[in-house]
């Protein structure tokens, strides 16, 4: 059985992390010297063992580290470094010590302070009156501590002299009333509802407890957003407070709308404005403050803007994890994206997450490092697209019951473990109509209080007679499928399953059931063991602490929705292998191709600020990214039946992943291939020896033929074929005159083509969808070409160069494989890449491989092509994208993905 940590051993860990990392991140040496001094002393007094783990916890910890991100940014006048020395870090540094009394890695705390010093540098002085107003946005991973971020740049603005922060969450109770009280701990320092309220009950919290010498002051609390009538009473003013002041408010019109009407009312000067200078965070940026409307504003960003129009002295720092949907992206024009007060003009930041987060890569990467998905296949019967408020819940899927007994021997040997979290969650997220969220949650409880019941009946007896109930059976059976790879044996699990089974509780969590189902807080001495059930009140920053199972089956094609309905993004310290989610393949293929585009546009960003661009550049940038498309058109649908883009060509590589699945398109397309790679012989393009068939020289009007006769399925958004050809016989550019084609060899029998050209075929696990009338290839991955297919047809040192460019940059080191992306930088010439594919699918008991079917001598056909960097006249062309037809492909997604949970609204 593994140790638990005494009292006085997590004192050591604490102190000895705290002393040490106060000037900076200490040495291995440093740690045992100092943690063996404190030993000798008695409230530290520990055993060998305990002393070991002790060090080796603190050791694991300096592993860690965290970058300093990347940015763009239009041009400004760096304040920060002058007035350092004049500076007294008051909040900053109880913060800081906050942190590393928590036990954060040394690294990431010091990067921590760099990171917040940098945002505020570009930030506005508030010192001075020149500069403003500035305009920002930071992007970060969902789940990966963005309000350690903002908590800390909150601090720090605090220090350098601003007055007035105001925080905006999202538009959910619960997850304003969990940001108040991180707020209440990390910055006040006390405890907010006894400060907003007429008994004026001051309790120190969080910080307060590091140093109560001050204390910022508080217009809101956990118990109420902001009440002009409950302000005035206490007879709060801006200005009668030496210390800044924080309100943590809803995006809610009418809120906004009341705090703008107070400020001006009661804190204004004769002009209707506030000298004092004012940071505001708007927390889940993407989520309402967006101007979705061309015609007239919308209330949340109307509200907002004139809420910062109050103070000519203003920052506004937008953070977000996911920037698909954000404010530069709805404006049909750049003019119309820069004209709007809210656009992020100043700066863009990209921050870097620790090193131990777990994030989409790591589960949907292109190499994952996680084996934690499971498949949903069973639940379409019992939650069915397109499903009423109404819709009954009398049984619940076996893969649900699945997920709730593993969740049940995670929590067991989470116990068995030293030092796990004391919360524990399971999200079961399958509907966004509160209705049936509650008779889930009924149908989960029953379920619950069962195995519950014969837990405490059976466990303690003898095995053989405890095996003797199928609930026993289950969980025996559970561990062995889901945990065989755990160090612990199913003995000392049976042991230990009365005491951490018992505990667990079913809640739901939507507006109706209230802002406190998962109130954490309350349970901070034992911990709140939770399955919790919901739909959207289960995202936009929520945290569910110590999440270790989820079952997430949702329709939404949103890329924004998707990501933020995904809370096992995040830390799992000490529990990662624990981790299981259960979700339907197509679901994990939608997340498979955001971890990829989400990884290009890092890398995207990385190199702007090498290249001196600005932020209205990574506007653009956005606005032309296929991630953009189904967020802008969500807004659009209604009205429009076509939508104008531009698509930004350079370095890029475009792949048809989904095909059309009618034998027609299927034999059509195929023969279009074959057509074109009988011109390129004919033509006599030079061809070259290389494993794979390749053509050197190919004159673009074949590319250009190819491309107008090859069906593209209109979800391969983007991408479109007859527009880039379209561009293609226009362009000047001399690096489109000519390409580099070639045709991936496979494993497969080989395939005759076209007279003595013959190749072995690509073997493709394909997913088929009947509704949506397509054949997705390579399932969750989305890809049709192998990685490093798109280095074919450049120089050994041109590929050389890119793997080099790529090796340079530290981030990408532990990476074993380069991606596509990283040689399309250093190609000389486009490539055309020709997919020959066997499609399979699992069939059968024993799932075993069922070859797709296809028309008479042909096969499977996709193509791929992949950009050199261009000039700027080339860089873009326009698409015309039939929303009508996307709609109606997409119909369940679209009206999901725009709707809260029903009862949610405020």
């Amino acid at each position: 059985m593994p140790i638990t940590l005494s009292e006085n051993a997590k004192r050591l860990e604490v102190a000895t992390n705290v002393s040490l990392s106060e000037t900076g991140v200490p040495t291995a040496q440093e740690i045992l010297e100092l943690a063996t001094e404190l030993r000798g002393l008695r409230t530290y007094t520990v055993t060998d063992e305990e002393f070991d783990l002790v060090i080796r916890r603190l050791h694991e910890a300096l592993q860690i580290d965290m970058g300093l991100g990347s940015r763009v940014v239009e041009g400004f006048t760096p304040w920060l470094q002058a007035r350092k020395a004049e500076i007294e870090p008051f909040y900053w540094r109880r913060y800081q010590r906050s942190l590393k009394k928590q036990g954060w890695a040394p690294k990431v705390v010091n990067a921590l302070d760099q990171v917040t010093d940098n945002i505020l540098d570009l930030s506005g002085n508030p010192l001075t009156n020149s500069g403003w107003p500035r305009r920002g946005l930071v992007m970060g991973d969902v789940q990966s501590g963005k309000t350690s971020n903002y908590t800390g740049l909150i601090c720090k603005a605090a220090d350098a002299g601003y007055r007035l922060v105001i925080l905006l969450t999202g538009t959910l109770e619960s997850l304003r009333r969990q940001t108040q009280e991180r707020l209440d701990s990390g910055f006040v320092g006390l405890d907010s509802s006894g400060v907003v309220n007429r008994n004026r009950q001051r309790r120190e919290i969080g910080v307060g407890l590091i140093d109560g010498a001050r204390a910022a002051g508080v217009f809101t609390s956990t118990l109420v957003d902001f009440r002009a009538s409950t302000v005035n009473q206490l007879g709060f003013k801006l200005k009668a407070f030496n210390e800044p002041v924080l309100l943590v408010v809803k995006k809610n019109k009418k809120i906004l709308e009341n705090l703008t009407e107070w400020i001006k009312n009661y804190n204004a000067d004769a002009s209707g404005c506030i000298s004092l200078p004012m940071l505001l965070i708007d927390d889940e940026a993407d989520n309402a403050s967006v101007n979705t409307s061309p015609e007239k504003v919308t209330a949340i960003n109307a509200s907002i803007r004139s809420l910062l129009k109050i103070f000519p002295r203003s920052t506004y720092v937008g953070f977000t994890a996911t920037p698909f949907a954000n404010v530069f992206i709805h404006p049909d024009s750049n003019e119309e994206m820069l004209g709007d007060d809210l656009f992020p003009r100043d700066f863009v930041y990209a921050l870097d997450p620790p090193t131990n987060y777990l994030g989409a890569a790591r589960i949907f990467g292109g190499d994952p490092t996680l084996d934690c998905l499971r498949s949903i296949d069973d639940a379409e019967e019992f939650f069915p697209r397109g499903h009423s408020s109404t819709m009954p819940v009398e049984s619940l899927p076996s893969s649900m019951i699945d997920g709730i007994f593993a969740f049940l021997i995670a929590n067991t040997i989470m116990d068995l473990r030293v030092n796990s979290p004391k919360h524990r969650s399971m999200l079961v997220n399958v509907s966004h109509f509160t209705e049936v969220q509650n008779n889930i949650r009924d149908q989960i409880d029953e379920l619950v209080r069962g195995i519950q019941e014969d837990v405490r009946n059976y466990s303690s007896l003898r095995p053989k007679e405890a095996l003797k109930n199928a609930t026993m059976r289950s969980l025996q059976l559970t561990f062995e499928s889901q945990f065989k790879d755990i160090a612990i044996d199913w003995k000392d699990i049976r042991r230990q399953l009365t005491s951490s089974v018992l505990p667990v509780v079913v809640r739901a969590v939507n507006q109706k059931s209230g802002a406190a189902s998962l109130a954490y807080t309350d349970y901070a001495q034992d911990g709140l063991r939770v399955i919790a059930v919901g739909g959207n009140s289960l995202s936009r920053g929520l945290t569910l602490e110590g999440l270790v199972i989820s079952y997430f089956f949702r329709t939404t094609a949103m890329y924004d929705t998707l990501l933020q309905m995904g809370r096992w993004f995040g830390y799992r310290n000490g529990y990662e292998d624990l981790v299981r989610i259960w979700m339907a393949d197509h679901t994990s293929d939608w997340y498979s191709h955001i971890a990829t585009s989400s990884e290009e546009l890092r890398s995207e960003i990385r190199q702007m600020q090498i290249s001196g661009l600005r932020p209205s550049d990574f506007g653009m940038k956005v606005r032309s990214s296929e991630d953009a498309l189904l967020i802008t058109a969500r807004n659009k649908m209604r009205n429009s039946a076509e939508i104008t883009r531009w698509i930004n060509i350079s370095g890029e590589g475009l792949e048809s992943p989904r095909l059309w699945s009618e034998p027609g398109f299927i034999g059509g397309n195929y023969r279009t291939a074959v057509g074109a790679l009988r011109k390129i012989i004919e033509s006599g393009a030079e061809r070259v020896a290389n494993p794979n068939p390749l053509w050197k020289s190919v004159h673009k009007s074949i590319i250009i033929d190819l491309l107008n006769s090859f069906v593209i399925h209109p979800l391969n958004i983007n991408f479109r074929p007859v527009d880039i050809a379209r561009f293609l016989e226009v362009t000047t550019d001399k690096k489109l005159e000519n390409w580099d084609v070639v045709i991936p060899n496979g494993g497969q029998p080989s395939h005759a083509l076209i007279g003595d050209l013959s190749i072995r075929l690509q073997k493709r696990k394909v997913l088929i969808n009947p509704e949506r009338r397509f054949i997705l290839v390579n399932e969750k991955k989305m890809r049709v070409g192998s990685r490093g297919v798109e280095k074919e047809g450049m120089t050994k040192s041109e590929i050389k160069a890119a793997e080099e460019d790529f090796y340079a940059d530290g981030e990408n080191s532990d990476i074993k494989n380069v991606p596509d992306y990283a040689y399309r930088k250093f190609r000389s010439r486009p490539l055309l890449i020709l997919h020959f594919l066997e499609g399979f699918v699992r069939g059968g008991q024993d799932g075993s491989e069922i070859s797709l079917e296809t028309p008479s001598d042909t096969v499977l056909t996709a193509i791929g092509l992949s950009f050199p960097t261009l000039g700027t006249v080339s860089q873009r062309i326009t698409y015309r994208i039939n929303l009508v037809e996307i709609k109606n492909l997409l119909v369940d997604e679209i009206s999901e993905g725009d709707e809260e949970d029903d009862e949610d609204e405020n």
